[in-house]
């Protein structure tokens, strides 16, 4: 049996205290190992406060949606448009080809522009502002399902513009009150509460916040819920 002495200045109120518990802490630990006493109770350290999130990580998955929109509506538009003025699609009616096999040929053609356009911010993210994200399958469908449904959007705004150049100011009535309202530049909480409340009809606030909670916060029921595969009361 060995007794360790150490001498502390009564004068200072925090040292003694502090060097106290190192020293306690390596004398039980070494009286543990020499006994090899087992480690019946052990301690782990949580912090209360939620992870540390940049400005980058709530825009980029906002711009991946809204780079979505915009081209896949002004793209759907001006070319059926152009397609209609050029008498092209009168012509397609002689060949073999199916207006379903047509259509989705133009939205598989739009998805791949998609996944392009994706691919570019991403790597912009990552070189510029080292951006971090999760790459699972929630997010590949959100890009798919996005595609189509905003291409389909522009296919069908598209039959009741008859001039190209009126396609424009058809795409820009669609995609610009969803730019600003939609949660893409800034979160909601910021907005006043009928803002809120419009935000959350447009398909464009739910393609944003799935985006986010899929790459960026994880939250695999938050992101079944705003694609729609949940309710709302399974995710409380």
């Amino acid at each position: 049996k060995v007794n360790l002495t150490y001498y502390i200045d009564p004068t200072d109120s925090t040292i003694p205290n502090i060097v106290r518990g190192i020293i306690s802490g390596l004398v039980n630990g070494y009286n543990d190992m020499i006994t090899l006493s087992p480690s019946l109770v052990t301690m782990e350290e949580k912090t209360i406060l939620g992870e540390d999130f940049d400005y980058i990580d709530f825009f980029v998955p906002g711009m991946i949606g809204f780079t979505i929109m915009t081209s896949m509506v002004y793209g759907s538009i001006e070319r059926n448009t152009k397609l209609r003025k050029d008498g092209i699609l009168r012509k397609m009616l002689t060949m073999p080809v199916t207006r379903y096999e047509w259509i989705f040929s133009k939205m598989l053609f739009m998805l791949f522009l998609s996944f392009i356009s994706t691919f570019v911010i991403l790597v912009v993210g990552i070189l510029v502002w080292g951006l971090n994200f999760q790459f699972n399958i929630l997010f590949f469908l959100i890009v798919i399902c996005t595609s189509f449904m905003f291409s389909g959007l522009g296919m069908i705004i598209g039959r009741f513009v008859k001039d190209q150049e009126t396609a424009d100011m058809a795409g820009g009535a669609i995609t610009f009150p969803m730019m600003f309202l939609a949660g893409t530049f800034f979160p909601l909480d910021q907005m006043p509460e009928f803002l809120q409340a419009t935000a959350q009809v447009l398909p464009l606030y739910y393609v944003n916040e799935g985006f986010r909670n899929a790459m960026i916060y994880g939250n695999l029921e938050k992101t079944l819920f705003f694609t729609g595969a949940t309710d709302r009361k399974s995710t409380r």
